[in-house]
């Protein structure tokens, strides 16, 4: 069974900002608390203070502004009725927020600051880069695609993106365009386990399951603690019909990380094609035990192996 990788958002600006930058003190503030909040995995504080962050520099009195010294570097929108100041700190804690926004959930509130952190000031790759991971975990394909490829072309060493480009062509059905901008990751970040793995997985889906065991052995080499390349390499064994090394090699994810679901799923799945039914049954317990949300399409997976002992 096949289950997308776990999806991270990097906040890239983690420097902290200091008093001499171009923005107000009291902003710059309130986002550098932000960013100790969010690290400390309080999503709600980390909003609060992004949120102010983002008052204080777009909202402030224009008599009063134009004495500071970083009025210089404010861009002015004019309406009918007042001058709006648009900070640099502004798209930044926009963009943060985005991110603490997606650690509480709220997917859509996340997209939405990113959008605006991008209105703000359209260079800003960090947004790029999130509302594109947040874009592809929605389901919007098209729109994480778009977003990858505006990032690379900002930063075309960016292996990351190429990365994550190639996992939305991988979703999209293009396999051959996936291995194109993985093999250009691993060219720009050679020792990357987790790039080896998505080209392996993108090579099994191709049929070639060779070419995926080099990559998964290669992720392994690098990280031997690597869960996922363990668990990766197990589906490559299952596909090959060496059952003994996928139940090793799932076993071996399980052991590294022991909330691994969809390792205990497959590991079930190999179980049950192997007529050892009671322990396909406790793994296909822990599975939903760890992630329910994986019920249908086990479901669906047992419904199919069941099927192909009864002809």
């Amino acid at each position: 069974m096949q289950k997308h990788r776990t999806l991270v958002l990097i906040l890239f600006v983690l420097t902290r900002l200091t008093a001499n930058a171009q923005s107000p003190p009291d902003a710059i503030d309130r986002y550098n608390h932000g960013l100790k909040l969010y690290d400390k995995g309080n999503f709600e504080g980390a909003i609060t203070d992004f949120t102010r962050a983002i008052e204080i520099s777009s909202g402030v009195n224009p008599d009063h502004r134009q004495r500071q010294n970083w009025a210089s570097s404010a861009e002015y929108s004019f309406s009918p009725n007042r001058i709006t100041f648009i900070d640099p700190i502004t798209a930044l804690a926009y963009s943060g927020r985005a991110v603490a926004r997606f650690g509480k959930g709220d997917l859509t509130g996340a997209i939405a600051d990113c959008d605006r952190a991008l209105e703000i000031n359209p260079g800003l790759v960090q947004a790029y880069n999130n509302r594109g991971l947040l874009r592809w975990k929605s389901g919007d394909l098209d729109g994480a695609f778009s977003d990858f490829d505006q990032l690379i072309r900002k930063k075309p060493q960016d292996a990351q993106a190429y990365d994550n480009r190639g996992n939305v062509r991988l979703d999209r059905g293009d396999l051959t365009g996936a291995i194109v901008d993985f093999d250009r990751a691993i060219a720009l970040s050679p020792r990357n386990a987790e790039i080896y793995c998505d080209r392996g997985k993108a090579r099994r889906l191709k049929k070639d399951v060779d070419g995926a065991l080099a990559d998964f052995e290669i992720a392994i080499g690098i990280n031997p603690t690597f869960a996922r390349g363990y668990h990766c390499r197990g589906m490559a064994w299952s596909n090959k019909g060496d059952l003994k090394r996928a139940i090793a090699d799932y076993t071996r994810a399980i052991e590294l990380n022991p909330n691994f679901a969809t390792a205990y799923a497959n590991r079930g799945l190999t179980w049950l094609y192997l007529g050892r039914d009671a322990e396909a049954e406790k793994d296909f317990t822990e599975a939903l035990r760890l992630d329910p949300a994986l019920k249908s399409e086990l479901e669906e997976s047992v419904k199919k192996e069941k099927a192909l002992h009864t002809r």
